[in-house]
């Protein structure tokens, strides 16, 4: 027979696969790979923390999207693009300021980019 601890190990477990743990900032083992055609930012080194961004070019507005400001901006630290297009990643909101360029690929920390917690918003160059 199974203990109570089991059963809620189990079910948490379940909660992981499911991906909805992403939702709820949960350590990014399963959530650090972002579907194709997606852009997913967190709020920590290697898709780790808050995962604060997670979506498509055809999401956003043509000129851009702003990031929440309490929902990671200034936050950002890592960012995985699956989407095909460059992530124009701007420290201002309303798309100014200093920009870092995304190609497609995974940037696990953004401090090598010169660019940790610094987003604020973002655009789409496909």
């Amino acid at each position: 027979m199974l203990s109570r601890k089991s059963i809620a190990l189990g079910a948490a477990g379940l909660v992981l696969a499911s991906g909805t743990a992403a939702a709820a900032g949960a350590p990014a083992s399963a959530e650090a790979q972002a579907a194709p055609g997606e852009v997913r930012m967190w709020e920590d080194p290697d898709y780790t923390g808050s995962l604060y961004v997670q979506t498509r070019p055809s999401q956003c507005p043509a000129e851009g999207c702003d990031i929440d400001g309490w929902d990671g901006d200034n936050e950002i630290s890592s960012v995985i693009n699956e989407t095909g297009c460059t992530v124009r990643l701007w420290d201002l909101d309303g798309f100014g300021g200093g920009y870092v360029d995304l190609r497609p690929g995974r940037y696990g920390n953004l401090e090598l980019q010169g660019f940790d917690n610094k987003a604020e918003s973002y655009t789409f160059y496909c």
